[in-house]
């Protein structure tokens, strides 16, 4: 970028802690001028937006990130995970199904909102490599078509009518167990307090933690993608927006252990402080410190026919973000 005039970035509104000092001014970029505005991270239709790459930068899910590079796409990635959630507490079964270990989804019928969603891709995955599962045998019952191809011809999807969720659906037997994503506390509260229902893991905090002790892995469901088009015309940007994320996650860390933090739990400070004892950052960015996750992800998309060959590092990440 040359000359005096800066340059404006679309910007996606994010509400995560580690994100929130680029809104309160703390963070700031060289050349740069953010323009906050709502872009979804999901796509349950094809966006013009992001297939020609007319968006700054997008807060996407996981699950779409390397099928629309597949399918050409004009995006590309920062090794910037900005959203993690475990995934093994989304796994609920019927109590009358005989569902006692992973192996038992096998030739069961499986709700899911979508297919291709973070959530699915990484527990598809787990249930094979770790648990065993052939996921093949699994019936899938989603409420939203795909966008992108699904190269897995072994996949079983049907799909039904989407003003039944999934959760209403399992409560009402129509499917054997559901994995999908849930943010709706009222939701979390029916299934875990119904007798009909139990989760596959119930001690899932455990389950994650061994995940992450073996793998490295805990769980990214975004990606922060930024336009093609940008990174071809100002290759630098990328490094530059890179390095403004982990500046805004330090500063985040150095609020709440500062008691800075205006968030409502009790011994905010103290909780971090043993989050990063026994877990290190599971915030972590960069190619580097995800090596094994990135790996996976490549792997399971591959596998589920969500790609059709494994992308390369080149071929996903912004070339001013390679050494990071």
């Amino acid at each position: 970028m040359s000359g005096a005039k800066e340059l404006e970035v679309g910007f996606p509104e994010m509400r995560y802690d580690i994100t929130m000092p680029f809104f309160e001014g703390k963070v700031k970029i060289d050349g740069v001028v953010l323009k906050p505005g709502k872009i979804s991270s999901m796509v349950f239709a094809d966006s013009p937006q992001l297939r020609e790459g007319d968006f700054g930068l997008c807060d996407l899910n996981l699950g779409y990130f390397l099928p629309a590079i597949d399918a050409g796409w004009q995006l590309i990635g920062l090794p910037v995970f900005s959203k993690r959630k475990p995934v093994y507490p989304f796994i609920f079964c019927r109590a009358d199904r005989a569902i006692d270990s992973p192996k038992d989804l096998e030739l069961k019928r499986i709700g899911t909102r979508q297919y291709r969603t973070a959530i699915s891709v990484w527990t598809r995955g787990f249930l094979k490599h770790r648990h065993g599962v052939d996921v093949s045998k699994m019936q899938w019952v989603a409420q939203v078509k795909e966008v992108f191809p699904n190269y897995d011809r072994e996949a079983k999807i049907e799909y039904v009518d989407g003003q039944k969720s999934a959760v209403d659906r399992l409560l009402d037997g129509e499917v054997d167990a559901i994995i999908t994503d849930i943010s709706d506390a009222r939701l979390f509260e029916t299934l875990e307090n119904s007798s009909k229902i139990k989760r596959l893991f119930p001690d899932y905090v455990k389950e994650d933690e061994r995940l992450y002790r073996e793998t490295g892995i805990f769980t990214p469901v975004h990606i922060i993608v930024m336009s093609k088009k940008l990174d071809r015309q100002y290759p630098d940007l990328a490094g530059k927006f890179y390095a403004a994320f982990e500046q805004a996650k330090k500063t985040a860390y150095e609020d709440i252990l500062s008691d800075r933090a205006g968030f409502s739990v009790v011994y905010l400070r103290e909780r971090v402080k043993e989050q990063f004892e026994r877990w290190s950052d599971p915030w972590k960015y960069g190619i580097k410190a995800n090596r094994s996750t990135i790996d996976a992800l490549v792997k399971y998309n591959y596998e589920q026919g969500m790609t059709r060959s494994e992308l390369s590092y080149k071929e996903i990440f912004a070339g001013a973000t390679l050494e990071t």
